[in-house]
């Protein structure tokens, strides 16, 4: 595949970088990262990216194409998700069908593999395909011919090859979510590992910035201001899903926000949030509640207790050094429902 010379506007900068499809920090996993991305934009071997699920892999695979050809609209890149797929549809989708095979018996049409001759095809989440068709995907590696659906005559191919997937394929072949001959093909692939938001939480201040400044331009408003309080809640989440549950919190909490003031979503208020808050309140000299905080502290904590005893109010009332009638006082004041069915 030639690599094409001409110039493109590229993305936001990161950390002094530029890519179309920014990665946004300045920590050393996330430098490391770019500079991989560099470093195989220079070649033309297949990739396997590995990581978690919202870690931003299509991104990086996107990114390896936009560098390699210089951004040229010319070289084709084509994707395809296997986790939002109708597995039944994959093989057309991948390799196309012939006319008068099952289900198309008035077109033919070329797949997304033939549609990137001469460029990059991205197979993002590879597990997810069915073990019939991860034969279709572990043949076309090895042959790089395809034969459409219903069809007999082999085409020839020349595509780059960039394949994400959850984890390393030796583990997915042990848990038998990927065919053991797929796995010891995927090992020979150029490979970019990417680790999980909770990794490197010192790039989320970055992160919360972007995503805000994102979001205020998408709906046309002012950016909210952003305190240390909000900042110091996000950091210390897990973040299950990682970046892209990060971006859709923020998201929200854009629309939360009123008066000029970054609002996160209620769920992400609880007692230790409080805690922080207060003591970051009284250091800088801010101005706040102390009866409600102390409120949402003594909720968070009275809830907990209940969880831990199975909602016994007799053993949660003694775990808190209190009497069970001045915990049922406390569950009214608050408005704490003390039974398992309060969440429904």
């Amino acid at each position: 595949m030639a690599k094409s010379k001409s110039t493109s506007k590229k993305g936001a900068t990161t950390g002094g970088q530029q890519l179309e499809y920014p990665i946004i920090g300045k920590s050393k996993v996330v430098q490391h990262m770019i500079k991989q991305i560099k470093r195989l934009a220079k070649g033309n071997d297949d990739v396997l990216i590995i990581g978690e699920a919202g870690v931003g892999k299509g991104a990086i695979g996107r990114n390896i194409h936009t560098e390699q050809t210089d951004g040229d609209p010319n070289v084709p890149l084509t994707s395809i998700n296997l986790a939002v797929i109708d597995d039944k549809e994959l093989g057309s989708v991948l390799f196309g069908y012939e006319q008068g095979s099952a289900g198309y018996p008035n077109t033919s049409r070329r797949g997304i593999i033939q549609a990137s001759q001469g460029g990059t095809v991205l197979v993002e989440e590879v597990e997810e395909a069915s073990l019939r068709n991860q034969m279709k995907i572990l043949k076309f590696i090895k042959e790089r011919q395809v034969k459409r659906e219903g069809g007999s005559k082999k085409e020839e191919v020349d595509v780059r090859l960039i394949i994400t997937a959850k984890d390393n394929p030796e583990e997915l072949s042990e848990k038998n979510k990927i065919l053991k001959e797929l796995a010891d093909e995927l090992s020979s692939f150029e490979r970019i590992e990417v680790p999980p938001l909770r990794e490197h939480p010192e790039d989320v201040p970055m992160l919360v910035e972007h995503f805000t400044r994102e979001a205020c331009s998408e709906l046309g408003i002012e950016e909210p201001v952003i305190d240390i309080n909000a900042i110091d809640v996000l950091v210390r989440q897990r973040w299950k899903e990682n970046i892209r549950e990060l971006k859709s919190v923020i998201d929200r909490s854009v629309l939360f926000s009123t008066g000029g003031m970054f609002t996160l979503p209620p769920e992400l208020t609880d007692e230790k949030t409080e805690v922080v808050k207060m003591i970051n309140n009284i250091l800088t000299g801010q101005e706040f509640e102390i009866n409600k905080s102390l409120d949402i502290i003594e909720r968070g904590i009275v809830e907990r207790a209940l969880e831990r005893f199975g909602f016994n109010q007799s053993k949660a009332a003694q775990f808190l050094g209190m009497t069970e009638q001045t915990l049922r006082y406390r569950l009214k004041r608050l408005g704490i429902v003390p039974s398992r069915s309060r969440g429904g």
